[in-house]
């Protein structure tokens, strides 16, 4: 199954900013040569508060932030997944009786 552009372009500054320890204000970096669609995530991770901007251009990311991010992306899954094997189960319990 291919990944969005989008959801790519968020993981590559997340995985930026973690290996340059970028985790407080002290230790925010430049992240100069962005894509333009990193650019955008970018903007929508700050919106969010999952990365923080400090004076001089620099990022550093919120782990808290990420966290909640995160845990809300899997609950999200795990509603999604309930949904369809429900419906599943609830097709097959129709279409089971007719078939007999």
């Amino acid at each position: 199954m291919p990944v969005p552009a989008a959801a790519i372009a968020e993981r590559r500054l997340i995985d930026r900013l973690l290996r340059a320890d970028a985790v407080r204000p002290a230790s925010g970096i430049v992240l100069d040569g962005l894509r333009w669609i990193e650019q955008r995530r970018l903007a929508k991770l700050v919106a969010l508060g999952v990365v923080r901007p400090e004076e001089g251009g620099r990022y550093y990311l919120s782990a808290p932030a990420l966290a909640d991010r995160m845990r809300g992306r899997r609950l999200r899954l795990v509603v999604a997944l309930v949904i369809v094997v429900l419906v599943m189960l609830a097709a097959a319990a129709v279409v089971a009786p007719s078939v007999m």
